[in-house]
């Protein structure tokens, strides 16, 4: 939360959960990387990262009951969310019901 410096962030393998507010105001941070293993992203995980241009989303296991409210709430139109692509549709669907902005391009 709150780190000014940190630009580029790999999520290890073993990581499940990315808490509340996890990398809110991060100011300088351009991309993230989430891991398969994830299963669990909290609310407002990414809020106010006005410079993030890509998060990949490698996780599958992504739902309605594990995907908080507005965990990508503030994100621009600079950003892209990369997720598999055989849950494109399905995760297109959940994040824009999670509050997730239709500027935020997913592919």
């Amino acid at each position: 939360y709150g780190c000014k410096k940190i630009k580029t962030v790999n999520l290890g393998s073993g990581v499940t959960t990315i808490g509340s507010s996890a990398f809110e105001k991060c100011s300088a941070l351009t991309k993230i990387t989430v891991p398969k293993s994830t299963t669990t992203i909290g609310a407002k995980a990414f809020k106010g990262d006005s410079k993030l241009k890509l998060i990949t989303i490698k996780s599958t296991k992504l739902t309605s009951k594990t995907l908080a409210k507005n965990a990508f709430k503030g994100l621009t139109s600079g950003t892209t969310i990369k997720v598999p692509k055989s849950k494109k549709k399905a995760y297109t669907s959940l994040f824009r019901k999670k509050g997730l902005s239709k500027k935020v391009r997913i592919k």
